[in-house]
């Protein structure tokens, strides 16, 4: 009995020794870790819904990828020209690599009803709106999108 006690409290003590070498190494994988693509990297795209938009790259896309495909549809037109299409409502990311696995581009796409305007094209719009008297009514159904 002693002899089993002995061996127990031996496995006990030597327990957090153990937990701290697997951590230790665990740490040491995660020190390797290398963040290519993320929201800190990403630019801001507005796109207005069921609007398009035309990107050229300045190298050679071979992989692409899209956090929500039901928000933005993209389409490779060429090895560096795309095409993106508002498809839902809704917030995405869209990062694009080159044949060595580096980003070429990381975009944080907001597909809006309604795309933010220039405080310019704002003036012109109300004015517009103001000359030609349009109704509530359609305002309420009409959808802007970025030039």
């Amino acid at each position: 009995m002693l002899k089993a006690t002995a061996i127990a409290a031996a496995a006990i003590i030597a327990l957090p020794f153990a937990v701290a070498e697997c951590a230790l190494t665990a740490e040491q994988h995660i020190a390797d870790l290398q963040v290519i693509s993320s929201d800190s990297n990403a630019r801001l795209l507005n796109l207005g819904f069921k609007k398009a938009i035309t990107i050229d790259l300045p190298t050679d896309i071979k992989e692409v990828l899209v956090a929500d495909p039901n928000t933005v549809k993209v389409v490779i037109s060429t090895v560096r020209r795309v095409y993106m299409i508002g498809a839902a409502v809704g917030r995405t990311n869209v990062f694009f690599y080159d044949a060595g696995g580096r980003q070429i581009a990381a975009l944080d796409i907001c597909v809006s009803e309604i795309a933010r305007l220039q405080p310019s094209e704002l003036e012109d719009f109300c004015h517009r709106r103001q000359r030609d008297r349009i109704s509530k009514h359609f305002l309420k159904d009409l959808t802007l999108s970025d030039k």
